[in-house]
């Protein structure tokens, strides 16, 4: 599969981009319209529509949305884009690329919730990003990815920052789904995030369990720009600076690093117990074993991505999942 994949992307980039466009043409569903199951409550493709999808909130250029089935991927809609952007979006070659580097690393039985995959430009702020396809829906998932941000897509390489990127952002549909999250904020005996109410057995209400819950007060009077503060004063809690800036983004971090960390942590630390938690859950230890024991994950080198500058050049998430009591 990798060597036939691999001489399909040299070929592509011998061929002129009309040839890529044709191939994904064929893909392309006929009406290439907007429909309700798939692209939200309105259902129109208008130009209002099509404006609010190329420029999202933080100022990332969305390119091209396909639409997930399986481990295949097929084109639903390129968006108006100009300059610089078009050479971007006519690297169909580069989007696959970025594709199967998610499907070698996140296995097929666990990424039935992906029915959405998106390629943007970052604007070298932006990684990635997940979000509901309906709201209120936690059961169909878009996928978005930067494709400035994506270097090595060879292999499967837990010294790259962006496998780490892939493995955060599958971490919120992992720890955000309907069978994690109650959608319905009438009655929580939990605490409340934007997508809903944690279940009391849910991974994210436990990491908030061990690392959160007596702080939480004191987070939630604060403003974007005393986060570094409060991860500076709580430290110890946090597998990272970003873990910092709320729930929902801690335990996509502590997600991460237990999937790319070779052994359990053996310190005491609230950090160190989040990620200890995990190789608590058979469904996660489970999961974690079949990414790390598959035949493309190569050239493993825990926690190396954590000298990678791209770490401080760009922001991993685009949604805040805030949190109340």
């Amino acid at each position: 599969m990798k060597n036939k994949f691999w001489i399909f992307i040299t070929l592509a980039l011998v061929v002129s981009a009309c040839q890529r466009n044709d191939y994904f043409e064929e893909l392309r569903p006929e009406n290439d319209s907007f429909l309700e199951d798939d692209f939200g409550d309105n259902g129109t493709s208008g130009e209002d529509d099509w404006n609010d999808h190329q420029h999202g909130d933080d100022g990332e250029t969305v390119l091209t949305t396909y639409r997930i089935t399986g481990d295949d991927i097929d084109k639903i809609r390129d968006y108006q884009v100009t300059g610089k952007y078009l050479a971007f979006q006519q690297d169909y070659a580069k989007h696959l690329a970025i594709w199967e580097l998610v499907t070698r690393l996140i296995p097929g039985e666990y990424r039935s919730r992906l029915v959405e995959f998106e390629i943007f430009h970052g604007e070298n702020e932006l990684l990635g990003y997940v979000a509901p396809v309906n709201e209120g829906d936690l059961s169909r998932w878009k996928f978005a990815l930067a494709i400035d941000a994506a270097e090595n897509l060879e292999e499967v390489n837990f010294k790259d920052f962006f496998t780490y990127v892939v493995i955060h952002e599958y971490g919120h549909v992992l720890t955000l789904n309907e069978q994690e999250i109650n959608s319905d904020y009438t009655s929580c005996n939990t605490f409340t995030i934007q997508e809903g109410c944690p279940k009391t057995a849910a991974y994210i209400n436990q990491n908030f369990q061990i690392g959160w819950a007596d702080i939480y007060d004191e987070f939630q009077g604060l403003n974007e720009n005393q986060i570094e503060d409060f991860y500076k004063k709580y430290q110890n809690r946090f597998s990272s600076p970003y873990a910092a800036t709320n729930p929902g983004e801690d335990v996509a971090e502590v997600f991460a690093f237990f999937i790319t960390t070779e052994n359990p942590p053996r310190g005491n630390s609230i950090a160190d117990q989040k990620i200890q938690s995990m190789y608590d859950q058979p469904y996660l230890t489970e999961l974690r074993n079949k990414i790390r024991q598959a035949p493309a994950v190569r050239a493993l080198k825990p926690g190396s991505w954590l000298e990678n500058p791209m770490r401080n050049k760009f922001r991993i998430g685009k949604h805040q999942h805030t949190t109340h009591l």
